[in-house]
């Protein structure tokens, strides 16, 4: 772990991340809190060089998802305003995060973003977790779906798996499962908000806890609630006529979803604390860490895991996996670039054949590498602006630290994106 981020987290004026309930903190505290999260958000992504560039909104796609949605959600949320807001969340999630996609990738994964959005509010509602909680079966079985927000869902996990899966099935399937997977999540999710397994329901005292184990529990329910699997083959299939194989990123999902996890859960942790909310993340894994009685780096009153050491794990973990993606992407390109020139330079010298089919393959590997670069930079800078720059997630402080370039360049999709 680097020496530098113990440091940081260290100094005493992060102290006051030194609590485990969100839900017990005054007004000061959390006040404490968030500007201590926009100083250590600000050094994070500095230290993975993000840039704060926003990216210009698509109208054609916003005119088509507003219409889809005022024709297939309003049964479901009748509040116009609301429903806008879904509508924007979504739009700027894909705007940002997927600028390369062509406008049927856009409607496919933004359709169902949008759906997705509201099953997620109305799991709160006895009526709509009822609704949710047996969507999973029905679609699997091949049965209608209420009229609504069911039936808007899986008309767009249809559509999705028809769309990433049309060259390789595989790419399909990815991506259906994994919302299937994410809905039934929220209704676990909000089970257990309700009241936790009983695991978690303990003795959190160093002398006297519980002994089972139950740290992994929280990352488990949240890979599944964060829906992370929904949205990487997104990322490397922007058009039918453009997709990076299967085995150029299959390696990078588990450090891809941590990423997205992490991303998320950082990013929205300041608002989280204002709204006095400890069933997340970082929340719940502070509690696990706590139940079986893990100790703080830095000098608790209780001498037990704190939120400080949760955000320094997280840290650590996102810098990592961020790194380690860079490496198999960008990195591999750029070594894969060096092979070519070398290679060029031979068949120059007559070393070699240039229809040779050894000299073919590497020069598709070549485009596939290069490919994978392009669309997973892309990813990784606007999966984090769209999270800065979204006003829902209260990081105004934070963005006035890191400026902001408006992208004025006109949206291109398909296979123009990819020669742009």
């Amino acid at each position: 772990m680097p020496a530098d981020l113990l440091a940081l987290f260290s100094q005493d004026e992060f102290a006051c991340l030194d609590f485990d309930d969100a839900a017990l903190l005054d007004k000061v505290q959390r006040q404490n809190v968030v500007a201590s999260m926009d100083q250590l958000l600000g050094y994070l992504l500095r230290a993975i060089g993000y840039q704060n560039i926003v990216r210009p909104k698509d109208v054609a796609f916003r005119r088509d998802l507003w219409a889809w949605g005022y024709s297939r959600l309003t049964k479901d949320t009748p509040d116009k305003a609301h429903l806008d807001i879904i509508l924007d969340t979504a739009a700027g999630y894909i705007e940002n995060s997927y600028p390369s996609a062509c406008h049927e990738s856009r409607m496919c994964t933004g359709t169902t973003t949008a759906a997705a959005i509201l099953a997620d509010d109305l799991v709160e509602k006895p009526d709509g977790l009822e609704q949710l909680y047996r969507f999973s079966q029905r679609y699997l079985r091949g049965l209608s779906q209420p009229e609504g927000l069911c039936a808007a869902l899986a008309d767009g996990i249809d559509d999705c798996d028809k769309f990433y899966g049309s060259k390789n099935p595989r790419g399909g399937s990815f991506v259906v499962m994994g919302w299937l997977a994410g809905l039934d999540a929220f209704c676990e999710e909000e089970r257990y908000a309700q009241e936790l397994p009983g695991q978690f329901v303990g003795n959190c005292s160093r002398d006297r806890r519980t002994e089972w184990s139950v740290e992994k529990m929280p990352y488990y329910l949240r890979n599944l609630a964060g829906l992370s699997n929904c949205y990487i083959p997104p990322i490397f299939k922007p058009s039918h006529e453009v997709e990076v194989p299967l085995e150029n990123w299959i390696s990078a999902i588990p450090d891809i979803q941590q990423f997205i996890l992490l991303v998320n859960d950082l990013l929205s942790f300041p608002k989280e604390v204002v709204a006095l909310e400890n069933f997340n993340y970082l929340s719940l894994i502070t509690r696990a860490r706590r139940q079986v009685g893990r100790t703080s780096l830095f000098n608790s009153k209780d001498g037990l895991w704190t939120i400080r050491d949760t955000l320094h794990e997280a840290f650590d973990q996102l810098l990592s996996c961020t790194a380690a993606l860079d490496k198999l992407f960008i990195n591999f390109a750029e070594s894969l670039s060096e092979f070519e020139a070398a290679q060029s330079q031979a068949e120059m010298n007559g070393l070699t054949k240039g229809k040779d089919r050894t000299s073919k393959m590497d020069r598709e590997k070549l485009e596939n590498a290069r490919l994978a670069a392009k669309y997973w930079s892309e990813y990784r800078q606007g999966f984090i602006a769209f999270h800065v720059n979204l006003p829902r997630y209260r990081l105004s402080s934070l963005r006035a630290t890191l400026g902001a370039t408006t992208d004025t360049r006109e949206i291109a999709v398909g296979v123009a994106a990819i020669a742009a």
